[in-house]
């Protein structure tokens, strides 16, 4: 089963600690895709302290920022995490979630 998780929060919000709790029970288990939308982009800069956890899903899964949520919070896509797709409309987001995902959960 392909697992979707939309992640809109930053690391220091709750939601995103749920989301790791969320994530811990798939990784390994399940095809996992992240898509970072919103402030959850702030996850896929690499360096930040708390996206660590972000990173191994590059390992075990895909990783993905959307282009135009990332240039509105300055970040470029050279200071994400290597391995990090960008999308580059929120169309290209939602053909991949509807065509390659079994099950989406979004945070």
């Amino acid at each position: 089963m392909r697992i979707g998780f939309i992640v809109t929060k930053t690391p220091a919000e709750n939601g995103f600690n749920t989301f790791a709790q969320f994530l811990d029970l798939y990784i390994g288990k399940e095809d996992v895709n992240v898509y970072l939308i919103g402030d959850g982009v702030y996850c896929a800069r690499k360096g930040h302290q708390k996206s660590g956890k972000i990173h191994s899903i590059i390992e075990n899964g895909q990783l993905y920022a959307l282009l135009e949520d990332l240039e509105a919070r300055g970040i470029s896509p050279e200071q994400t995490f290597p391995g990090t797709g960008i999308m580059s409309s929120y169309r290209e987001l939602v053909v991949a979630i509807m065509e390659e995902m079994d099950q989406i959960l979004t945070f």
